[in-house]
């Protein structure tokens, strides 16, 4: 792609330590405008990789205090939105990448003089040790990763964060996918435990009601996702997630009942 124009799109990225995963996931991206690298000041070579990539990077935090964790995402997500100076948006994690084909596809999306959506949903797909996964549990993944920023109101939500999308905004879905390699299962259920823990903390001073709410969305994701990983036991013709990897995940929701329902009778 030497010698083509840059896609005029501005991409996201948070950065921690990322030097494993960091130069794969610009390669996917070099072919934007813009890169944003929102850096935890990390100690190893992730500033340099990005530098390479002639990527602008901006300190998450305004302190020079190394590895630092991020305690609200969609405040760090909306800085770089601010910061960005093309019209679209996109924004990817660190040990993710794009597909050469859904880079493609957002390059013909802004360049058309015909505005088919707004915001864009990201179909995504997990890579274990090299293989792509063809059949999960959480499958079909898709997250808004892609959108015009005038048509967005912000990122919310301090973990999981999404972005809002204004009212009247239409919703298209790309046809190429983005690529979740994952961790090792010692990594994953270290950093899920962590997640876990911050959703909690969300409830520490919920009334009973809103526990109630809380508990019997857990329970339900979990009989929806075990619905979903019997089902492709049966139907699933390729390369399926190894079930250790789908109970890792999903007895974070049983580990959520459990908090919340002794959070509930302590309350009651």
């Amino acid at each position: 792609m030497n010698g083509r124009e840059k896609i005029p799109c501005s991409v996201e990225i948070l950065t921690r330590n990322s030097e494993r995963t960091l130069e794969r996931c610009l390669e996917s991206v070099k072919d934007f405008a813009e890169i944003i690298i929102l850096d935890g000041v990390s100690t190893d070579r992730t500033r340099d990789i990005a530098g390479r990539y002639g990527a602008r990077i901006v300190k998450q935090y305004e302190t020079d205090e190394p590895l630092q964790r991020i305690a609200d995402f969609s405040e760090v997500r909306n800085k770089g939105l601010r910061l960005a100076s093309e019209d679209w948006f996109m924004y990817i994690d660190s040990d993710e990448y794009l597909s050469s084909e859904a880079a493609e596809e957002i390059r013909a999306i802004v360049a058309s003089p015909d505005l088919l959506a707004h915001a864009w949903w990201q179909p995504r797909k997990y890579v274990l040790n090299g293989k792509i996964i063809d059949c999960a549990s959480t499958y079909p993944n898709r997250q808004i990763r892609f959108f015009h920023r005038s048509w967005v109101m912000g990122f919310i939500k301090p973990i999981h964060e999404r972005i809002e999308i204004r009212s009247g905004a239409r919703i298209g879905t790309l046809r190429n996918v983005e690529y979740v390699p994952l961790e090792s299962l010692e990594e994953l259920r270290s950093r899920w435990q962590r997640y876990s823990e911050k959703e909690l903390d969300l409830y520490r001073d919920a009334g009973t009601a809103r526990i109630a709410k809380a508990i019997a969305r857990n329970s339900a994701l979990f009989a929806f996702y075990a619905l979903r990983y019997f089902r492709g036991l049966i139907f699933c013709r390729g390369v399926r997630m190894p079930f250790s990897y789908e109970w890792a995940r999903h007895s974070r929701a049983l580990y959520a009942i459990r908090q919340l329902i002794r959070q509930f009778f302590r309350f009651s």
